[in-house]
């Protein structure tokens, strides 16, 4: 073992034994400390969190265990793992947020685990396994998409658990039939594709790939994943729930939830998002911040310890960067499932690392520094005038900078000098402001949340009320409502809804000022100070045309559009 991993952990507290009997703890309490705060504050993100969150509300409501609604109507977006992990929580918690998101945390900590195993495995170094997870908890996308309610880090999970059996099975001496790993395979391809459907099995397949015909180049006994068996398994896992869906949406379950939500995603882009070349390899920077500056000690450390393990890990990075380069829909998370290879390579760099920090390490983290500093600028020297908007700029912007440029520089410290004492300390002061950032991010974000203020508006809802969204038509006010909702973009409509007999309910989109416009204006593309959406004149004549109809103007943060918008809530009781 290199003298500087030595110095690194042996220390009293941070020797190879402490470190073996007890990273899975520390694990543990470092993704409750991230993940826990604000979890149960911050409102459910529009679009996807609401539609898993009250997808499986209906799905309880229903009695179903097959198919999943949203608003009353088939939701087929996902296959049901999902669904049926976030109903155990509910069953346990309440349907609250927490609840709805817990699968999340549970599957993020799950991933740092496998991480931390495959770290320790590859290195020999249960000090490297502990900084492997440590790593994967601390990483950027891992803090977004840990704690959102929606399939991804299930998914990504039992990805990780199918390839660590498959590095297992390939590389070790041929192993006894139907042992641990020849289950762990299958039955995490089976569930993958139950969480999230086939990406779950096109990245393993294409690491498989990869890895044999492209970076290691040798005969692998491939009679070791007894694939016959094996593949009975998990298509037996995946029609055990696929058949009675199927056969109850007459088969709309595949058309559709294949059809439009993944191949059609592939052609055609989705919510008019624009596709960009290269578009993860810029992403990925980010996403992995802060471990992938310290890319090049990555890629020097691979080269000088090329061997069937490694060049595993090499291709399952790869896999779903190539799966998804010419995808028409880009969203950062898309690649996600590599991640973790990229972090036990890390783990392998760590142990041969020479104590100088990469420049690009320090150059990210003063980029961001700087980036963040002028913004702070900005905001104290703009004169924002609604209050909600200024303290959530200021609550964001705190916890930016706890996540990138407090985490940058302690990453850059711990290369450098190792898990001391002293470092252990400034580790546990940077996750405790962390998390106190999330806890101010919360309490802000709910304060502001358009959906959770006209559900309290509205209150217990008698089953006959109807409720109409024009122009407004974020899926939270489903779930904060508990309630159906008829959605339109119609504007006139709203005069003719509160023209209607019975009770009834109508939240109408005044004024929207999006970041974008705000650029625009800046820019002098567009005048200074406008709405994107401006939608006042209609709001007034609604007013002077229902004046025995209550009505009450309601303000917030969309995070949808990461946009400021006006409503104007209409209640005919």
């Amino acid at each position: 073992m290199p003298n500087g991993v030595m110095g690194s952990f042996a220390t009293p507290f941070w020797n190879d034994q402490r470190c073996r009997q007890h990273s899975r703890w520390l694990l543990l309490v470092l993704a409750l400390l991230l993940y826990l705060p604000g979890t149960s504050t911050i409102p459910l993100m529009d679009r996807d969190e609401p539609r898993f969150a009250h997808a499986t509300v209906e799905m309880i409501q229903r009695d179903s265990w097959a198919i999943p609604y949203f608003n009353g109507v088939y939701r087929f977006d996902k296959p049901p793992l999902t669904y049926w992990w976030m109903r155990l929580h509910y069953a346990l918690f309440g349907v609250n947020e927490l609840a709805a998101r817990l699968h999340s945390v549970l599957a993020v900590y799950g991933v740092a685990l496998v991480v931390a195993g495959m770290a320790r495995k590859l290195t020999q170094n249960p000090g490297a396994g502990l900084l492997a997870g440590a790593a994967w908890l601390t990483s950027l996308q891992s803090l977004v998409h840990g704690r959102l309610c929606v399939a991804d880090m299930p998914m990504i999970l039992l990805v990780a658990l199918a390839c660590w059996a498959l590095v297992e099975l390939l590389t070790e001496p041929p192993p006894q039939r139907w042992n641990g790993w020849f289950w762990c395979l299958w039955l995490s391809l089976g569930a993958g594709f139950l969480a999230k459907g086939p990406i779950a099995w096109l990245v393993p397949a294409l690491a498989l790939v990869l890895w044999r015909w492209v970076f290691w180049k040798k005969p692998l006994p491939w009679r070791n994943l007894q694939a016959g068996p094996g593949l009975c398994l998990a298509l037996a896992m995946v029609a055990a729930w696929g058949a009675p869906a199927l056969i109850e949406t007459k088969g709309a379950f595949w058309q559709t939830g294949m059809g439009e939500h993944v191949v059609k995603r592939g052609t055609d882009v989705f919510n008019g998002r624009k596709f960009v070349p290269g578009y993860y390899l810029l992403t990925t920077w980010l996403s992995l911040f802060p471990w992938m500056g310290f890319a090049v000690p990555v890629w020097r450390s691979l080269r000088a310890n090329w061997t069937a393990q490694t060049s595993f890990l090499a291709a399952w990075f790869l896999a779903p960067q190539l799966i998804f380069f010419f995808y028409a829909t880009q969203l950062p998370h898309y690649v996600m499932p590599g991640y973790p290879a990229f972090i036990v390579l890390l783990a392998l760099a760590w142990q041969n690392r020479s104590r100088a920090v990469p420049a690009l390490a320090k150059w990210l983290t003063v980029g961001l520094t700087i980036l963040i500093a002028g913004v702070w600028v900005f905001a104290a020297a703009a004169q924002i005038q609604q209050s909600g908007i200024r303290e959530l700029l200021y609550s964001t912007l705190f916890l930016l900078t706890s996540v990138l440029v407090v985490g940058g520089y302690v990453a850059c410290v711990l290369w450098k000098q190792g898990m001391t004492r002293r470092n252990t300390w400034l580790v546990c002061l940077t996750v405790a402001l962390t998390s106190r950032s999330l806890v101010l991010l919360g309490k802000q974000l709910r304060a502001t949340s358009v959906p959770v203020r006209v559900a309290a508006q509205l209150g217990t809802l008698p089953t006959s009320m109807t409720l109409h969204g024009c122009g407004y038509t974020e899926p939270s006010l489903v779930f904060y409502t508990d309630h159906q909702w008829q959605f339109t973009d119609d504007m006139s409509a709203a005069k003719l809804l509160l023209q209607q007999a019975g009770p009834a309910a109508v939240v109408v989109l005044k004024r929207d000022w999006t970041l974008d416009r705000w650029f625009k204006g800046l820019l002098g593309t567009a005048p200074k100070g406008t709405a994107a959406k401006d939608h006042t004149a209609i709001v007034h004549a609604l007013e002077s045309g229902s004046p025995d109809v209550p009505s009450q103007l309601i303000e917030g943060f969309n995070m949808a559009r990461f946009s400021w918008a006006e409503v104007q809530l209409f209640i005919k009781r």
